[in-house]
């Protein structure tokens, strides 16, 4: 998710929640990166901060809950070798980073919602999928320098930016090299009728739903049909240029 420094920052945050720390952050779409403009740096992650730590861990039936489980032990085991790998990198822990274990959540797999500052666009917990509820937070100078850090990995499924710019909003439509961009949404959800899919090492060249789906069990032929009695040469006779 890319937050531009004249976007509606309370927007945005609503957003990286969503998407970051929505169903555990174990969606392919799931942000693990927010690059934020450097002038609305702090706020985002000051207010991106409060809000993880008021979601509320718990059963993910029940309407109250923000964040539910993680899949099983071994999917909390990395999560948290990826905290650890982040902070021997250089990153710093803002907000979670720890198994929840208190009233009764240590029956279950819970992993407090995590947010990492100072992330470098290099550092493996920039790089690489945690498929967990963490996320990193990157500074960006500009919209070119944003799109460039977020083209600076080896996956491109969905992305997002947060901008009133209309102009921004079009360039990284334009540039961002992945499957699915939004403007002003966070990353996950998909819409039945569009079709879904990623770039670079994310899916296989093909598209899900809408009509790419159709497409991809199609086999196209083409046919042509003419009772002129004439020869007709395909590229070669016209309306001006009859056949002999």
């Amino acid at each position: 998710i890319i937050v531009m420094d004249d976007a509606d920052i309370d927007l945005a945050v609503d957003g990286i929640l969503w998407s970051a720390f929505g169903t555990s952050g174990q969606r392919c779409t799931a942000a693990s990166r927010v690059i934020a403009g450097k002038k609305v740096y702090d706020e985002l992650a000051t207010k991106l901060v409060s809000r993880a730590e008021e979601m509320r861990l718990g059963n993910g039936l029940e309407e109250d809950t923000d964040v539910g489980p993680v899949i099983n032990k071994s999917a909390l085991d990395k999560i948290h070798a990826y905290t650890e790998i982040g902070k021997d990198e250089g990153a710093t822990l803002l907000t979670g980073g720890e198994v929840a274990t208190e009233n009764g959540l240590d029956e279950g797999f819970f992993y407090r919602p995590t947010v990492f500052g100072d992330v470098e666009p290099g550092m493996r917990i920039a790089q690489e999928e945690i498929f967990g509820p963490t996320t990193a937070v990157i500074r960006a100078t500009d919209v070119d320098e944003a799109v460039q850090i977020a083209n600076g990995i080896e996956y491109g499924l969905s992305s997002s930016i947060f901008t009133r710019d209309i102009n921004k909003a079009f360039r990284a439509i334009r540039d961002l090299n992945a499957g699915i961009t939004y403007v002003n949404a966070g990353t996950t959800g998909a819409e039945v009728h569009l079709p879904f899919g990623g770039t670079k090492q994310t899916g296989n060249g093909h598209r899900e739903a809408g009509q790419a789906a159709l497409d991809f069990y199609t086999e196209w032929k083409s046919v042509y049909i003419d009772y002129s009695g004439k020869l007709q040469r395909a590229q070669i006779d016209t309306v001006e240029n009859p056949a002999p």
